[in-house]
């Protein structure tokens, strides 16, 4: 490492710091203010902040490691974001806002009961603190060793403490802001990268052209690893309760200053996912090209900055992706303490709390939650785990009967309490025997025995088992009900949104813009692949 290097760094860290300390300094003993901030946040903050908070070492590390393996199949988990977003913006988003709600679990009180709110509750600590926390300290550990050899307990704890500063001090105000300064300088490292690399190949042409086989996107429905039918169903029960029912995810949403920054806070994450591929998923077949004997495929990013960077770019890069690290540390550590305090403190510890108390066990919490992720963290260094499938497979768990939860009580009036409690506690056990016995001794299944078309067959069961047992159960109370159920008239916006955003600013103009270029996309590929050049591999 050069000292240049080094220098640039540090001052990114330093400005990262002081922002995220600057933007919480007045800070308040609201409630509203610490976890919401302050319901302030402008479109384009919301919109970077999902994407800081969404990308992270997961995908500089991981996800280049899958597409150095695979290819560019692995870019539909951006590009499948359209359909999550569409129903993110259009379905979900208008119960949350009008609601006044904090958190994704009291919604399931308030549509269901309070059992289902706790069970989710400590579902969500659990997976955040395993699977995006400590996890994602694993994967950035692995990058600063790979790239810069910098012990990876000294990442995981440098980390902690850097997210932990701002976070607990400022809540979602200092985490929103300081995200999308993160997010600017994550995409400028994702671009460098991508940039000197394709220059490396002869451009984006010349690969497509020289390895047609990677830009494949449909594989067989038997495929062990990304069976077309398990990719295309994943957006379904994964990516709605990634996208749709997430904390982490939402929260900025809650805290717009109106209900149109919040959905077109969402659409500008759309467009940024259209161009995540070029980021993420391009320098992964790059470096396939020009290393293509890698023993460990999540060093591949590593190995590009290393490699290919001069003094000064290599260290805006290194501050790439410390930006993804500290925006999805922050984001997750914020959602935690939210859903802590407001789910399972407030509700169950006797007597009235002011919000000075609520904000303080906030911090406290918080303080505790990081703490234990680190130790994971570190714990983990020791084990050998590729980082992505890691995270996918730890999110399939939870993911389908969530969604189907969520989707089904926002869409039908008739499905009960019963039923809702019924699919979460039984979709945990039932996901270990459709991995370990239906797909493993039932004929039939054998071939499409994936994790993909085993999360699908979850998740159509509990969409299943949600009618059914609904049919059997009493129906809960029209009045509780009361904005609460789906119709068409729910996704236009209040009017007042309406009258001051039209135009080109009209929410559904860029809305449509965004899914008209993300079907663009997918056209050209699957025309590249079946008459094109990858035509018969």
């Amino acid at each position: 490492m050069h000292t240049l290097n080094f220098v640039l760094f540090g001052l990114y860290l330093l400005l990262n710091v002081g922002l995220g300390m600057w933007v919480g300094r007045r800070r308040s003993a609201d409630a509203k203010d610490y976890f919401l901030a302050g319901e302030g946040l402008p479109w384009y903050a919301i919109g970077g902040s999902i994407i800081a908070a969404n990308i992270s070492t997961e995908h500089f590390i991981g996800m280049v490691g899958v597409a150095y393996g695979v290819g560019f199949v692995v870019a539909q988990w951006e590009w499948g974001n359209v359909v999550t977003f569409s129903a993110l913006i259009w379905i979900f988003l208008p119960f949350y806002i009008r609601g006044g709600l904090y958190t994704m679990p009291e919604f399931l009180e308030r549509r269901y009961n309070a059992h289902c709110r706790y069970l989710f509750a400590v579902c969500c600590l659990v997976l955040w603190i395993v699977a995006q926390m400590a996890v994602v300290m694993l994967a950035g550990a692995k990058a600063m060793r790979g790239m810069f050899d910098i012990n990876e307990t000294t990442t995981i704890v440098a980390l902690a403490l850097l997210a932990g500063s701002y976070t607990i001090y400022g809540g979602l105000k200092s985490v929103a802001w300081t995200d999308f300064l993160q997010f600017v300088v994550m995409m400028l490292g994702g671009f460098v990268v991508a940039w000197v690399g394709l220059d490396k190949v002869g451009g984006l042409g010349a690969l497509m052209h020289s390895a047609p086989e990677k830009f494949k996107i449909i594989y067989p429905i038997t495929d062990k690893e990304y069976p077309w039918f398990g990719v295309w169903t994943l957006f379904l029960s994964v990516g709605i309760w990634y996208n749709c029912t997430n904390q982490f995810i939402v929260q900025r949403c809650l805290g717009a200053r109106s209900e149109w920054d919040a959905r077109m806070g969402v659409v500008f994450a759309g467009f940024m996912k259209v161009v995540l591929p070029l980021l993420i998923v391009i320098p992964g077949i790059i470096a396939f090209k020009l290393y293509p004997s890698l023993q460990d495929k999540d060093l591949a990013f590593p190995t590009l900055v290393r490699d290919l960077l001069p003094v000064g770019l290599s260290g805006i890069v290194m501050a790439g992706l410390a930006s993804g690290m500290l925006s999805h540390i922050s984001s997750v550590l914020n959602s935690s303490s939210t859903v802590f305090t407001m789910d399972l403190y407030k509700p169950l510890m006797p007597g009235e709390m002011g919000e000075e108390h609520l904000v303080s066990v906030g911090r406290w919490s918080g303080f505790v939650i990081l703490v234990i992720a680190t130790l994971l963290a570190i714990w983990f260094t020791h084990q050998q785990l590729g980082v992505f499938l890691l995270i996918q497979n730890i999110g399939a768990w939870v993911a389908a009967p969530i969604a189907a939860v969520f989707l089904v009580g926002v869409l039908w009036r008739r499905a009960t309490a019963a039923a809702a409690t019924f699919v979460l506690w039984f979709g945990f056990p039932y996901t270990w025997l459709v991995e370990n016995v239906m797909f493993k001794h039932i004929a039939i299944l054998l071939p499409f025995d994936n994790w993909l078309n085993r999360t699908f067959v979850v998740w159509i069961t509990s969409i299943l088992a949600m009618f059914v047992i609904s049919l059997f159960t009493l129906p809960p109370a029209p009045e509780k009900l009361a904005g609460i159920i789906w119709s068409p008239g729910m996704a236009a916006l209040p009017q007042a949104d309406r009258l001051k955003h039209g135009g080109m600013r009209s929410l559904f103009f860029w809305w449509a813009a965004f899914v008209g270029v993300m079907a663009a996309l997918y056209a050209y590929m699957m025309w590249f692949q079946f008459f094109g050049p990858a035509k018969g591999l």
